[in-house]
């Protein structure tokens, strides 16, 4: 590849990190809660009684800084801890009720804004996009996340 192709790369990466509000981790709200508290609701409501280190690894996450988000989500009532029945350790993290309705009011959104921006891409490229999505993101799984700006493990 050559410099100006991964220049021309990395500043579409470095716009639709900063567009999509990927980079405000506590200052960003997402409906009513932070974008990374909103990141755990996705993720605990599409994974159902995960442990607090898959989470972790899902996520891209140190296990102490994502415990002291937990803790916020369960202090608003979103998630709770029960002991892992086969290692009392552990512990389960799963959505409670008003976490579930959290979850579908965030996906509600989501898809709403993803859903505007599709409308300004014409018909016959969402596919590309999408595929082009996928193939990018395949092959920053396969690279192993290799580099120092990276979150990818």
């Amino acid at each position: 590849m050559s410099y100006t192709e991964a220049l021309e790369i990395r500043e579409i990466l470095q716009h639709l990190v900063r567009d999509f509000g990927l980079l405000q981790r506590e200052g960003s709200e997402c409906c009513g809660i932070t974008v990374l508290q909103s990141h755990i609701i996705y993720e605990l409501d599409k994974n159902p009684r995960i442990s607090l280190i898959d989470l972790a690894e899902k996520l891209s996450m140190d296990t102490g800084m994502l415990s002291r988000q937990i803790n916020k989500v369960v202090e608003l009532g979103y998630v709770s801890r029960i002991p892992d029945p086969n290692d009392r350790r552990y512990v389960v993290l799963s959505l409670t009720e008003e976490g579930q309705v959290k979850a579908k009011e965030i996906s509600g959104e989501m898809n709403k804004y993803i859903g505007q921006i599709l409308e300004f891409i014409p018909n016959d490229k969402k596919n590309q996009v999408i595929d082009s999505l996928q193939i990018l993101l395949s092959a920053m799984k396969v690279n192993g996340g290799s580099g120092c700006c990276t979150t990818i493990k």
